[in-house]
């Protein structure tokens, strides 16, 4: 068999994992069986295996990809906070969670914080991308301090918490189960709590 060059790889891989999430969203990652992502990928079981060993392998992929790129945005916009007035910091964030929470792989957040309960490998993975995430937001609180968009006197390590609350579980929450409310909707409503 001919080796795959580094890009037909990526791209059976990305196909992979895009019909694993949508697979994990509509059966749920516990009831998910490797045959339904092969069904739906459309490939052998050899040939899952040359990508992934596991079902897990497979969730700790998506886990990478979804917090990864959000951390990667968090820093984006830290970087750019002396140009963005707070408010337009935190709807870009909110934006990239909406985005997540509602697309192909709609709801990923809640299968893989399920998964996280009874999978010690899953759990220790998703908080290492937590505490990545908490330093981004750290680091986003204090440039918008630095640039006086932010109180001085407030304690951006406790602050980077409850936005992170904010940001994840809290409007992931509002998103899937109440109402999918508009990131400056969001934002809006809890101003007035401020």
């Amino acid at each position: 068999m001919p080796k795959l060059t580094e890009a037909i790889f990526l791209e059976k891989r990305q196909h992979i994992l895009m019909c694993a999430r949508q697979v994990f969203a509509s059966q749920g990652y516990e009831a998910t069986k490797i045959q339904h992502i092969l069904a739906s990928a459309g490939i052998s079981n050899g040939a899952l295996f040359v990508y992934f060993k596991s079902k897990r392998d497979i969730l700790l992929a998506i886990i990478d990809e979804n917090l990864g790129r959000f951390c990667q945005r968090i820093d984006n916009v830290a970087d750019l906070s002396h140009e963005l007035e707070r408010e337009q910091a935190f709807v870009m964030l909110l934006e990239l969670v909406r985005h997540i929470s509602l697309g192909a792989g709609r709801a990923m957040s809640l299968h893989v914080w399920s998964a996280s309960m009874v999978d010690d490998m899953i759990k220790s993975h998703l908080q290492m991308h937590f505490q990545r995430i908490l330093g981004a937001i750290t680091r986003l609180l204090a440039n918008l301090q630095k640039a006086e968009k932010l109180d001085k006197s407030v304690n951006v390590k406790k602050a980077a918490h409850g936005l992170f609350a904010f940001f994840i579980p809290g409007y992931i929450v509002q998103l899937l189960f109440i109402s999918p409310m508009d990131p400056r909707a969001y934002l809006d409503a809890h101003r007035e709590l401020w």
